[in-house]
């Protein structure tokens, strides 16, 4: 059969095609060549593990006198006092930064002679009679929980008074003292068990030593200095106080609190005892009226009147 030429626009339509066909290919096969560029992950940054101290840590106590408190923080109130000589068991290590002063604190078991308070009417017949009943370092809701008992946990009361019960402290009552208070004992390690007789006639196996690339170890200290009690700010002494007077707002444009607690007036004439510090109760009702403040003073080198951190107000007649 005779064909019919292409005419001259088909043949161009042709080629053009033919080339845009063999332009994909190559990219394609191009494509298949590169290698794959990996997928960057999205890093943040690294968590950093809770140092926690194994069971068997024990320690001594350094000094007498030694605060307890409720928090790993200097001006957390102080649960109990240890005496030098004591051994307590590490629960846990905890570094706290303020004021940029990096501390570390140990949480502790409690002594059996802490005086540990639960409410009354949570305990019936000597146990709780409610889960996630708190165990406080004080009579009262102000005071800061040093442990729980589950519903119907045994507690060896003490002494009942109003609304609250002092217990003997719990398993698992702790506190927080500084770390710098305590020696720490290094943990003990295992003999070796003796070797039995079957082992000793066993034939013994000698594996030729492979070379390894030596490496100088860095040199470690003779000794190793003892740990020595360093007071954090030496020129601020910090105390539990209690202290009776009357509560007023502060005068002074340099005074380093909002109120401050003076005497009875005299012949006209009152004196400040100290300042202080009220940020978790209304302080309001208390204006101008007979007190009792509780909580840490601190009282700096130099400073005329020391300031108190009002943990509980009491109104006194």
């Amino acid at each position: 059969m005779e064909g019919h030429a292409p005419s001259w626009p088909n043949l161009r339509r042709t080629r053009r095609s033919a080339s845009l066909q063999y332009a994909l290919c190559a990219a394609l096969v191009c494509a298949a060549l590169e290698p794959a560029q990996p997928v960057r992950a999205d890093v943040g940054p690294a968590i950093q593990p809770v140092a926690v101290v194994s069971d068997s840590t024990h320690g001594t106590i350094k000094a007498n006198r030694c605060n307890v408190r409720s928090r790993p923080h200097l001006t957390a109130e102080v649960v109990v006092q240890l005496n030098k000589g004591d051994t307590i068991e590490v629960l846990e290590r905890k570094s706290v930064t303020d004021h940029e002063k990096t501390m570390e604190w140990f949480r502790i078991n409690l002594p059996a002679y802490t005086k540990c308070f639960v409410s009354t009417k949570l305990l019936t017949g000597g146990a709780a009679n409610a889960d996630n009943v708190n165990i406080r370092c004080g009579p009262g809701t102000n005071f800061r929980d040093i442990g729980r008992l589950i519903k119907s946990a045994k507690v060896e009361a003490v002494a009942t008074k109003g609304d609250w019960t002092q217990i003997k402290p719990t398993p698992d009552c702790s506190g927080w003292i500084a770390g710098e208070l305590v020696d720490i004992k290094p943990a003990a390690v295992p003999a070796a068990a003796p070797a039995s007789e079957t082992s000793m006639n066993a034939p013994v196996v000698v594996t030729p030593p492979v070379a390894v690339p030596r490496t100088p170890a860095p040199a470690a200290p003779a000794t190793t200095p003892p740990i020595s009690v360093v007071n954090i700010d030496p020129d601020v002494q910090v105390q539990y106080v209690v202290k009776e007077g009357y509560l007023w707002a502060a005068t002074g444009t340099n005074a380093p609190a909002a109120y401050e607690l003076r005497t009875p007036e005299e012949d006209l004439l009152s004196h400040r005892m100290a300042y202080v510090e009220i940020s978790n109760i209304n302080p309001k009702k208390y204006m101008g009226r007979p007190v009792r403040i509780q909580g840490n003073q601190r009282w700096h080198k130099g400073d005329r009147d020391p300031v108190i951190v009002a943990e509980r107000i009491d109104i006194i007649w």
